[in-house]
């Protein structure tokens, strides 16, 4: 319960206790996305969504484990190595591979709602 007060966690999200502080955390903050950082995997619950990134910053593979990309390019990420690398896959490619992750930054998806003038 006190960590999800903090205004910033920095956790494993394997651990699951860093998960439940971050969800917490959501119920203090209009947007709490921007406000952890998880040591060694991403933000997941069964059921949901691909996670996508988008390249900030090219990258040419230095080996065949990794994957190139331009910045711009989405890449669908799987998970994050704990050595400052994600796996995750070129969407316009389907290659997939390893990357550093520092190349990369979640893309939010907006929705739109509608508006109820009516309701104050």
């Amino acid at each position: 319960f006190m960590l999800s007060k903090c205004d910033y966690i920095v956790c494993t999200f394997s651990s699951q206790i860093c998960r439940l502080a971050y969800e917490i955390m959501q119920a203090y903050h209009v947007d709490a996305s921007m406000s952890y950082y998880s040591l060694d995997d991403i933000y997941y619950f069964g059921g949901q969504q691909s996670h996508n990134v988008r390249a900030i910053e090219s990258h040419k593979k230095r080996n065949k484990k990794e994957i190139s990309f331009k910045a711009g390019d989405l890449v669908g990420i799987a998970g994050n190595e704990k050595d400052g690398t994600s796996v995750g896959s070129v969407l316009h490619t389907s290659k997939i591979g390893i990357f550093p992750s520092y190349k990369v930054e979640d893309e939010t998806l907006v929705a739109d709602f509608p508006i109820y003038p009516a309701v104050l």
